[in-house]
């Protein structure tokens, strides 16, 4: 396979990647939070637990988005 051909090939993501990479952001923003306090005090205002409520939160709406679209 030629480069040019490599790159012009449309690529699209799964239901579960999609997913993941949802899943994987918003656990890696918790991780900053309890590692990184100037990541806290600069770039976040709430608490981690309401960060995990918005994971819980978001993958129930994503769950019930997918069954009727």
């Amino acid at each position: 396979m030629k480069i040019k051909e490599l790159f012009e090939k449309k690529y699209t993501l799964r239901y579960y990647e999609i997913k993941g990479i949802i899943i994987i952001t918003l656990l890696s923003t918790l991780l900053l939070i309890n590692i990184w306090p100037r990541f806290l005090s600069d770039a976040l205002e709430f608490s981690w637990y309401l960060y995990v409520a918005l994971i819980v939160l978001l993958l129930i709406v994503w769950k019930i988005w997918k069954k009727y679209y």
